[in-house]
């Protein structure tokens, strides 16, 4: 309930039954008593089971927000959490109180000698500290990992998984927990641009012989371009370099404190002139336990217990110690130097969600601002805007969700129309519903903007620009405004029209297919099916495949119309009263499903 009052407390005018979920966390060390409060998450005292501190992870019920939201569940949250704070925060935080006890408890070793905690870099201290501030440091740079471009993002996330089972496998097999290590730079390393091998990678000796053959006269006819392409190719089977790029960029993201005395409790600590020696030795023993099961040897894991680093036969070698600090180190770095990225135009819609966070928030927080304005149009983000208004004329326009809210104020809390609670950006504090629970827009401001933008767009946004100016203009019409589909259709600077997807999605809406064929409308169709590069609401979608079974239909050939109304029939299980009117339309050549009775405003045989 903490949460929940805490939020609470924020919008006294908003009603909301559930706010939060909560996850149980164990570690060794403790918070003052009063709860750490971060509009993300919270932490709460849960009590203490066999000398471990139970902690409550207070996570706001599906209100993750970052630029962008699609909903995530709280379950991936919660492990995204945990592990950034396994890694940022130097402690550690357990499912369970065994998990702590095994890293924790000196009668867990790892081989015969070595205890878990004395290998790790003060993360499984048994020395109780006062975390507060460390904690109430962790939620700024929490937003910043998943404001990161999404690339970087996702391979921050397999490293971080990484890391993690790098842990756990540490007393059971220190060899894969050395290698997991080394995985978790190159997950990172895989994001970077620079760690990319390129055709001077290839050992000198291989490149020239390939290099003669090139120049063979056989070759001679071969364009140049054909000849780089095949390098390419070569590249990428070959990977060469990898222990050098490795150590490349290992090297440029150590952080410049890392050698500092005060950093490591080990009697040998890693030295800057020997570390590129360590790093190479590493990811060679990574490779020789990947590709030949070879062991690390005994020597070099009861070693970790004093040295970060030794010489074995004239070559020197990370310990686990060693590296354990290393990664860590690497990573925090590697995170310090990341930009946050505009994520606003991402489509998040084609994003996979498993162990990654996402946000895109709904529509009508992303068109105005909480005061009500709209934010102005721009070319680039033409695609985005179409979505978002689509978006709002499916939950506002067809299903009224508003209306129904305001006509039953007792369902006002319906898990289906809670979205969150707004944890960042301007709309912070604020419960979100998926709908616009006031809906009122200027379309014809929209209209107009969209219009003045087409003529000097890129070639790619112009057709985006020109259906949101049709779109604005049907809802306007709507709304019960003067402006007519034909005006826009006329006006000077809409140019030439493009037979686009997203055109033929808006002429659907506003029942002015006249000019499409249904093979025209079957290509574009199966197209975005096959991928899904736009987000179209669900009866829009349906409603897209009605009509190209309509357009076949007209055009006599059955054979087409019958494959459309089955892919409709598939599709509408959510509405099983319209179901059966594409069943019915099945069983009989001669009945026509209109594309407008799945997008009528109050179609009652629709089950919302």
């Amino acid at each position: 309930m903490l949460q929940k009052i805490y939020w609470l407390g924020h919008v006294q005018s908003e009603y909301i039954e559930t706010t939060q979920e909560f996850q149980t966390l164990f570690c060794k060390h403790r918070f003052p008593y009063e709860p750490f409060l971060s509009p993300a998450f919270a932490i709460a005292a849960g009590g203490t089971m066999s000398s471990t501190y139970g902690w409550t992870l207070v996570i706001n019920n599906r209100s993750f927000r970052a630029a962008g939201a699609c909903i995530t569940p709280v379950d991936e949250i919660g492990e995204q959490i945990r592990r950034l704070l396994i890694l940022k925060l130097n402690f550690f935080f357990g499912k369970s109180p065994d998990e702590v006890e095994k890293y924790c408890n000196a009668q867990h070793s790892v081989g015969s000698e070595i205890v878990a905690k004395q290998i790790l870099p003060d993360v499984f201290s048994d020395t109780s500290r006062v975390l507060h501030k460390e904690v109430e440091a962790f939620d700024p740079w929490f937003h910043k990992v998943l404001s990161l471009d999404r690339s970087t993002y996702k391979a921050l996330c397999k490293a971080l998984a990484a890391y993690e089972r790098a842990l756990h496998v540490l007393s059971s097999d220190p060899s894969l927990s050395y290698s997991l290590l080394v995985f978790v730079i190159e997950a990172l390393a895989n994001s970077d641009l620079e760690y990319q091998a390129t055709w001077d990678d290839v050992p000198a000796s291989i490149r020239e012989s390939f290099n003669i053959l090139f120049d063979d006269e056989r070759f001679a006819c071969v364009d140049e371009t054909w000849t780089n392409d095949l390098r390419k190719v070569l590249v990428d089977i070959l990977h060469p370099g990898a222990t050098r790029r490795f150590t490349k960029f290992t090297l440029k993201h150590i952080p410049t404190n890392f050698y500092d005395g005060s950093c490591t409790r080990s009697k040998f600590p890693l030295r800057r002139s020997r570390v590129r020696d360590g790093i190479q030795s590493a990811y060679g023993l990574r490779s020789d336990f990947a590709h030949a099961l070879k062991p690390l040897t005994q020597f070099l894991i009861s070693e970790s217990l004093r040295a970060e680093e030794i010489e074995q036969n004239g070559k020197l070698y990370l310990t686990l110690g060693g590296m354990f600090r290393l990664v860590r180190s690497v990573v925090l770095e590697f995170i310090e130097k990341q930009e946050n990225s505009d994520l606003y135009s991402h489509p998040w819609h084609n994003e996979p969600t498993y162990g990654v966070i996402s946000s895109r928030s709904s529509a009508y927080t992303r068109m105005r601002t909480p005061e009500g304005q709209l934010y102005v149009l721009k070319a680039q983000y033409a695609q985005r805007w179409f979505e978002d208004i689509l978006e709002v004329y499916q939950d506002n326009y067809i299903e009224c969700l508003h209306k129904q809210m305001t006509n039953n104020p007792e369902n006002q809390a319906s898990a289906d129309w809670f979205a969150g609670i707004a944890t960042s950006g301007l709309w912070a504090g604020r419960i979100l519903f998926r709908f616009d629970p006031n809906p009122s827009y200027d379309w014809a401001s929209l209209r107009e903007q969209s219009l003045r933008l087409i003529p000097q767009a890129p070639r790619e946004k112009k057709g985006y620009l020109q259906s949101i100016a049709l779109l604005c203009a049907h809802l306007e019409e709507s709304d019960g405004g003067n402006c007519r589909w034909d005006d826009v259709l006329g006006s000077r600077t809409f140019g030439d029209t493009s037979l686009s997807l997203e055109r033929f999605v808006v002429d659907v809406i506003h029942d002015a297919t006249q000019n499409w064929s249904g093979q025209q409308a079957e290509i574009l169709l199966e197209g975005y099916l096959k991928k899904r590069k736009v987000l179209l609401p669900t009866r829009v979608e349906i409603a897209c495949m009605l009509e190209v079974a309509k357009l076949f239909q007209q055009e006599g050939l059955i054979e087409g119309r019958r494959k459309w109304l089955d892919c409709v029939y598939g599709d509408t299980a959510l509405y099983p009263q319209f179901q059966i009117l594409v069943q019915n339309a099945l069983t009989s050549d001669d009945v026509v499903v209109e594309p407008r009775e799945v997008l009528s405003i109050s179609q009652a045989v629709i089950s919302v």
